[in-house]
């Protein structure tokens, strides 16, 4: 009976942490990657779409590139941490997608002009490669018309 109970717990334990690294995407699991903000978290083909750029941006290598040219705009770049409203999975969990609002402050280095709004967000979750990784994110400020 204990060797059964041992054999139970290991193959739970094993169970758990293969799930665990399959790169599910659960609500906690995004939870988690959107907290820790790793550039790692993009898909090779993301889409992103934010007042900050002219138009949208598709895939990591456009991505960091097209990054450079507003980060020397600015200084005094505050963002605040994102605050998700709602996160859904998909039953699979080969999709999920969370919406929620951050604030983000920052100077204008050529005018000195402060901005300092909050936006609303939507992301896009998709297991890619053994990870759960962002697929789409769209950045808007509220408020602003």
């Amino acid at each position: 009976m204990r060797n059964s109970i041992r054999v139970f717990l290991f193959v739970a334990c094993f169970a758990l942490t293969a799930l665990a690294q399959s790169g599910r995407c659960t609500e906690p699991m995004v939870r988690a990657q959107a907290a820790k903000e790793d550039p790692n978290a993009f898909s090779d083909d993301v889409y992103l779409f934010s007042g900050a750029f002219k138009k949208p941006i598709v895939g990591k290598a456009a991505l960091e590139k097209a990054q450079g040219p507003i980060e020397a705009q600015r200084k005094n770049e505050k963002q605040a941490p994102e605050k998700p409203d709602r996160i859904v999975a998909s039953a699979s969990g080969d999709m999920a997608y969370e919406y929620g609002t951050t604030h983000v402050a920052f100077d204008e280095k050529k005018s000195g002009q402060h901005q300092d709004f909050t936006a609303a967000y939507l992301r896009v979750w998709k297991s890619e490669g053994g990870a759960c990784k962002i697929a789409a994110v769209m950045f808007e400020p509220e408020d602003q018309k």
